[in-house]
C-alpha cells in the first residue's frame, strides 16, 4: 500500500511538474518511458536504495523495463574471496526483476578496476591465472544461467589511443584473456547474449576502429560474440550527432547488437559552480536526449540491444562524486521530478 501510494502522489507530481511555463508538457502523467520504444529501455540500480527508497523503487519499476547492477554484480562484490561468492544481493536483484518483468543485464565480468583483493594480489604462473579466469568466468555465468540474459564479458580493455591497456589480466595471462573470458562465458551459458563494453567509442574513432580489429579477428576465430556496449558518457555539446551516428553504422554493419550501456549526458563538464542547473543547458539536455534516442531508433531493429540510462536521479549520479564538480545527467532531478530530458522524451518518442 505504501508503493501504491508513494507512486500515485509521484504520479500527480510528475504530472504537475511537466506542465510548468517554460517546460515540456509531458504527454502522459504515468511515465513508462519503456513502452514509448520498441527495445528495452534501463537503468542502473542502486541496491541499497532499490531496497530502502521507495520514490527510487518506483521510478525504477514504472520507467523501466531492463536493469543493470550498477556495483552488485562486480568481481569485488560477487568473488570476494578464492572459494567464497556472495550471491545474496545478485539473487535478490533478480528475483525482484522476474515479478516485475524486467531484463537483467549483468556488468561486469572481466575489468582492471573494483577487483577484489585477493585477484590483485595473486601470486601465480600464467597457467594459474588461466584457471583462476576460468573458475571466476564459469561459476558467476553459471549461477545466473537462465537468468541473466547478456554479459559486459570484458569491460574497458582498450585506452585511449587504441592500445590494450595494462591490468592484472593481460600482464598475467597475456592479450589472450579477452579470449578465453567470451570462451569460458558461453561454456557457462550458450544461450546468454555476451558483449564487449567501452567508453570512448562515440568520440574517439582510433579507439572504435582498435576494438572492431581485436572482436573481428576473435570473431573469425570462432569466439562467441554477439555485441558492443556503448557506454555513452557525453555532454551537450559533444561528441556532434553525426559523430555517434557514423560509430553508430560502423558497429551495426559489422553485424554486432549494440548497447547504449551507460548513456547520461552531462551539462558541466568544465567544473563551473552551478547550485542548479541552468534552464538553457537543461533544454540542450532535453535535445541531446532526444537526437541520441532517435538516432539509435534508426538503426535495423535486429541490432538493437538497448538504451541503459546510468542512474535514475541526479543525486544518483556517479559523476559529480567521481569528478567533484556539479553536474546534472539525468532524466529526474534529485527529488524525483521529471527533467525536461524525460519530457522531452515522452513527448516525441
Amino acid at each position: 500500500m505504501r508503493l501504491s501510494l508513494t507512486f500515485l502522489l509521484l504520479a500527480s507530481i510528475m504530472a504537475m511538474a511537466c506542465q510548468k511555463k517554460h517546460q515540456e508538457q509531458c504527454t502522459s502523467t504515468n511515465g513508462q518511458l519503456f513502452i514509448r520504444v520498441n527495445y528495452a529501455c534501463g537503468t542502473a540500480v542502486d541496491y541499497d536504495k532499490l531496497w530502502n527508497d521507495p520514490i527510487y523503487e518506483t521510478l525504477v519499476r514504472e520507467q523501466f523495463n531492463s536493469i543493470t547492477a550498477e556495483n552488485i554484480m562486480k568481481p569485488e562484490n560477487l568473488h570476494p574471496g578464492p572459494d567464497t561468492f556472495n550471491w545474496t544481493e545478485a539473487d535478490q536483484l533478480i528475483s525482484y526483476c522476474e515479478n516485475n518483468g524486467i531484463r537483467v543485464h549483468g556488468h561486469t565480468l572481466i575489468w582492471h578496476e573494483q577487483l577484489p583483493g585477493w585477484i590483485e594480489n595473486f601470486q601465480g604462473t600464467s597457467a594459474q591465472w588461466d584457471t583462476l579466469l576460468k573458475n571466476h568466468v564459469f561459476n558467476i555465468v553459471n549461477h545466473f544461467k537462465g537468468k541473466v540474459l547478456s554479459w559486459d564479458v570484458v569491460n574497458e580493455a582498450f585506452d585511449e589511443e587504441g592500445f590494450l591497456r595494462s591490468s592484472v589480466w593481460k600482464e598475467n595471462i597475456g592479450p589472450s584473456y579477452i579470449e578465453k573470458a567470451f570462451r569460458y562465458a558461453h561454456q557457462a551459458d550458450p544461450e546468454a547474449l555476451l558483449f564487449y563494453n567501452d567508453f570512448s567509442l562515440a568520440l574517439n574513432p582510433k579507439k572504435r576502429k582498435a576494438v572492431l580489429a581485436l572482436l573481428n579477428q576473435l570473431r573469425a576465430k570462432g569466439v562467441p560474440i554477439d555485441g558492443i556496449g556503448m557506454q555513452m558518457h557525453i555532454f551537450n555539446g559533444f561528441p556532434e550527432m553525426i559523430e555517434i551516428v557514423d560509430a553508430l553504422d560502423e558497429l551495426w554493419k559489422s553485424d554486432y547488437l549494440i548497447h547504449f550501456s551507460e548513456l547520461d549526458i552531462s551539462i558541466n563538464p568544465f567544473g563551473k559552480n552551478l547550485e542548479r542547473a541552468p534552464k538553457k543547458e537543461l533544454e540542450r539536455q532535453a535535445e541531446k536526449y532526444l537526437s541520441v534516442f532517435q538516432a539509435y531508433s534508426r538503426i535495423p531493429e535486429q541490432y538493437q540491444y538497448g538504451i541503459t540510462i546510468w542512474g535514475v536521479r541526479d543525486s544518483d549520479s556517479w559523476i559529480p562524486s567521481f569528478y567533484d564538480r556539479d553536474d546534472f545527467p539525468l532524466l529526474f532531478d534529485e527529488t524525483g521530478l521529471p527533467k525536461p530530458a524525460y519530457c522531452k522524451l515522452i513527448q516525441h518518442l
